[in-house]
């Protein structure tokens, strides 16, 4: 995905990535050099993995576009905010008739149909604005 976004942007910006240590060091170097760009604000804000973007040759209307075509969904993980609606959809689960006590224990309605369960109606998981867990 980092690289689909450089090459989209080759000739227009440049995308730097790197350690969070070495980006560090490189905006303490800065502050030291040119104490008034407050490069020293920017160290205090770098947490966890960050990349930065310098256009040189477009507009940052440009570069947001870009990173927009190249926006991609990922798996949610405990404790962050959820922003699509999941069901579990109704019919047949795959699973044996001696595995009903699962669905029961989480109030999930089901039926024996040809020797496996299935679902009898949608049963929603999340919500949008619901916290993962």
């Amino acid at each position: 995905q980092m690289q689909d976004i450089r090459m989209d942007l080759r000739g227009k910006a440049v995308v730097v990535m790197g350690k969070n240590t070495m980006i560090r060091k490189a905006f303490e170097i800065g502050h030291e050099q040119h104490p008034h760009a407050g490069m020293d604000t920017l160290r205090a804000n770098v947490k966890g993995n960050m990349g930065f973007i310098f256009a040189t040759n477009c507009s940052l209307d440009d570069i947001r576009e870009c990173l927009g075509r190249h926006r991609r969904l990922s798996a949610a993980k405990p404790g962050q905010v959820s922003v699509v609606n999941l069901n579990i959809p109704s019919g047949p689960t795959g699973m044996d008739p001696s595995q009903t006590n699962f669905f029961q224990a989480l109030n999930i309605g089901t039926k024996i149909v040809k020797g496996q369960i299935e679902l009898v109606s949608d049963f929603p998981i999340l919500k949008v604005g619901d916290k993962v867990s």
